[in-house]
């Protein structure tokens, strides 16, 4: 009969020598990835460095220059073109038309709610001593204060600032 200490010894050399083929058969598929991975990265590489050719052969200044001449007949800008004042920067354009403002500022006021039209509108409001007790409607200063206030929007920057710099 077999020793018991002898069949221990049998099966734990089989199972070594199975981890054993298991890992080695691992380690070459590994291997066998890591040289593809590398394979892709030297062709990423060179299609890297054909790419930044065909970028520097298309960016060439004379190309350029040319492809300009013959499809869009640029020029370069000339001092004049730049010369231009702060007045010829037009200003965004109200969202609404002056007197739909004070409509909506003396309705909303009548209700006690405020609006977003702007400064001049809540500066106006907060003037007119409207309360939701008393509805803006019932003084008629606040009505013309508001289309005053929409009467002297600046048109130009230097409006704006030259507006900015008298009330100070």
């Amino acid at each position: 009969m077999i020793k018991l200490g002898t069949m221990f010894w049998v099966a734990l050399v089989c199972g070594a020598g199975f981890a054993m083929f298991a890992v080695k058969y691992n380690v070459q598929d590994l291997e066998d990835e890591l040289v593809r991975v590398k394979k892709q990265a030297v062709m990423a590489q060179n299609e890297i460095r054909v790419l930044n050719a065909e970028w520097t052969l298309l960016n060439q200044p004379e190309r350029l220059q040319e492809l300009n001449a013959r499809f869009l007949s640029l020029s370069p800008a000339s001092p004049a073109q730049l010369s231009r004042s702060i007045a010829d920067i037009p200003l965004r354009a109200p969202e609404t038309a002056p007197d739909a403002v004070v409509d909506s500022v003396t309705e909303s006021a009548g209700r006690g709610a405020r609006t977003g039209a702007g400064d001049v509108v809540t500066a106006a409001l907060q003037r007119s001593a409207a309360t939701p007790d008393k509805p803006a409607a019932a003084y008629p200063a606040s009505k013309a204060m508001l289309k005053q206030a929409a009467a002297k929007s600046p048109r130009s920057m230097d409006e704006l600032i030259a507006q900015i710099a008298g009330a100070r």
